[in-house]
């Protein structure tokens, strides 16, 4: 009895290491929904089982109460360099700051988690609320046949947060006029792994061919301003599999 409390206590505590739960003080709207993002690596040789361990932590999660909208996305491509590890997104939609801390006292997901992180390792884990762009649907989120979703995990370097901001709009309303771009997001970081300075964004594209051409005709200028304000934590262009 003694070592199972113990072993218990042992998964709870790494749970929350890795999972960490949404900051009411950092809640943009706390009537507004919140969204995870994980940002999944696949371990060498654990394909099949991150797959499987995926598909039963997923259907755990998804009929807990307020939680919906659950997606995932494949990575073909990343920035600054290509990742040596396949690479998927998931994102999941809570209906309240509050249900992320509910969800991982599950000890049923808590159980499943475990064994999916086994299969993975985190290149990055947030939860986010959307403050710029619009109504954020993560349910059609780049869903449409061709559309890549391009998803940006920064680090704001110290002391660039007022350059960062004034980049980042220039950056955003120089893409959006381009020829293929469907809509783009800005995110506040309000949880997750190792958030200090984290900015999260998302932009759509039409299809993976106007996606590179507008990649080609930005990437002197972004590299140049834009780019040198930030770290980049996860920058991956996906598109949906889920």
């Amino acid at each position: 009895m003694t070592k199972s409390i113990i072993a218990l206590g042992i998964v709870g505590l790494t749970t929350l290491i890795s999972c960490s739960p949404v900051k009411k003080a950092l809640v943009n709207n706390i009537e507004q929904p919140v969204y995870e993002i994980a940002v999944r690596q696949v371990k060498d040789g654990k394909k099949a089982d991150f797959e499987a361990a995926r598909t039963a932590f997923i259907e755990k999660l998804a009929v807990q109460k307020g939680v919906s909208n659950d997606r995932e996305f494949s990575s073909f491509y990343s920035l600054p360099t290509p990742d040596k590890l396949e690479t998927f997104i998931g994102m999941t939609q809570y209906q309240s700051f509050k249900t992320p801390k509910k969800v991982q006292s599950n000890m049923g997901v808590v159980s499943k988690f475990m064994k999916f992180k086994k299969t993975m390792d985190l290149k990055a884990y947030v939860f986010v609320q959307p403050i710029e762009g619009g109504d954020f649907d993560l349910a059609t989120l780049a869903k449409k046949q061709g559309q890549i979703l391009e998803i940006a995990v920064r680090r704001v370097k110290e002391g660039k947060e007022t350059e960062f901001q004034k980049m980042r709009k220039a950056f955003v309303d120089k893409v959006g006029k381009e020829d293929g771009v469907i809509q783009s997001w800005e995110f506040k970081v309000v949880g997750g792994d190792n958030t200090e300075r984290l900015t999260v964004g998302m932009t759509v594209y039409e299809n993976q061919e106007k996606f590179q051409k507008i990649g080609q005709a930005t990437q002197t200028w972004a590299e140049s301003a834009f780019f040198g304000t930030f770290e980049p934590v996860a920058l991956q262009y996906a598109f949906s599999i889920k």
